[in-house]
């Protein structure tokens, strides 16, 4: 009778209330376990949204185009940054004036004129290098060719040169990578001039 009644007064006591909240926690916790471990399918990407044009028709699939889907979205992707800042044609050997947002600038802009020596045609990625003197020293930046901090892209002079890439400038001497900040943009028609060596000259 004693152990029964030992039982009743352990029950009956405010202490076993106590374990009640951790028994709801435990039950969260469980049920938050059960959503990681089943989770919910996201919906993917509404590819009806994007478009590519091809030939002045629109594209709304990947099939239109024969290409597959990652393909199709960076092209969308390429196109409506095309529309936001136009790119202009450029190759290496020309000379641009590139302008794009600084937080640290007091006009909130920078601008950087220079040769491009190098131009990486990766899809989305493609990125050029130009290079210049600046107080004496040479200069290289490295911009991102659909990169959302470029403003504008300014082609100062549209030359080209036998080598697609211009390494060799940096073994030259400086005069031979130095543009004016203050040059002014030189119209071409028809095809793109080839740059002619001036003779004795070592570039």
């Amino acid at each position: 009778m004693s152990c029964c009644r030992s039982i009743a007064q352990w029950f009956s006591s405010p202490r076993i209330w106590l374990h009640r909240p951790f028994r709801l926690n435990n039950l969260a916790y469980s049920s938050a376990a059960e959503s990681r471990e089943n989770p919910k399918p996201t919906p993917g990407p509404d590819v009806t949204a994007t478009k590519v044009t091809l030939n002045g028709s629109e594209c709304k699939t990947p099939k239109e185009i024969s290409a597959n889907l990652l393909r199709y979205l960076e092209l969308s992707d390429i196109e409506k940054k095309q529309q936001v800042a136009k790119i202009p044609f450029f190759t290496s050997g020309s000379y641009l004036a590139v302008t794009r947002s600084d937080s640290l600038s007091p006009t909130g802009k920078t601008r950087f004129v220079g040769i491009c020596i190098a131009k990486r045609n990766r899809g989305l990625g493609s990125t050029f290098i130009l290079r210049n003197v600046i107080n004496g020293f040479p200069v290289e930046m490295t911009f991102e060719l659909f990169s959302p901090k470029l403003i504008e892209i300014k082609v100062l002079k549209l030359e080209r040169r036998r080598r697609a890439k211009l390494y060799y400038l940096r073994d030259k001497p400086l005069k031979y990578s130095t543009v004016s900040e203050d040059m002014e943009a030189v119209t071409s028609s028809g095809r793109v001039p080839q740059y002619k060596r001036k003779k004795g000259a070592l570039a």
